[in-house]
């Protein structure tokens, strides 16, 4: 599976949110694809910190945010070199 692309089921869509919230510490479980509690509130605070509009749902704009975000964290490389 490609993980910069969208999941085609709802439950793919879940657990790739989950795996990105978790890398960046804002959820705590194994990504598991089903939207609990921890998955919304997860979200919500995202959201809310991002700027997005806040629903607690796993949605694309969502998605590519945190690919985004995801993106910026990375380390960079320390010698300059490209």
């Amino acid at each position: 599976m490609d993980s910069n692309a969208w999941p085609a089921t709802s439950a793919g869509q879940v657990k790739a949110v989950q795996a990105l919230l978790r890398e960046m510490r804002f959820y705590e479980s194994d990504p598991d694809g089903r939207m609990g509690p921890a998955t919304r509130a997860a979200i919500r605070e995202y959201e809310g910190l991002a700027g997005l509009k806040v629903t607690g749902q796993a949605n694309r704009e969502l998605f590519d945010s945190l690919k985004e975000m995801q993106l910026l964290m990375k380390p960079k490389p320390k010698d300059g070199s490209n």
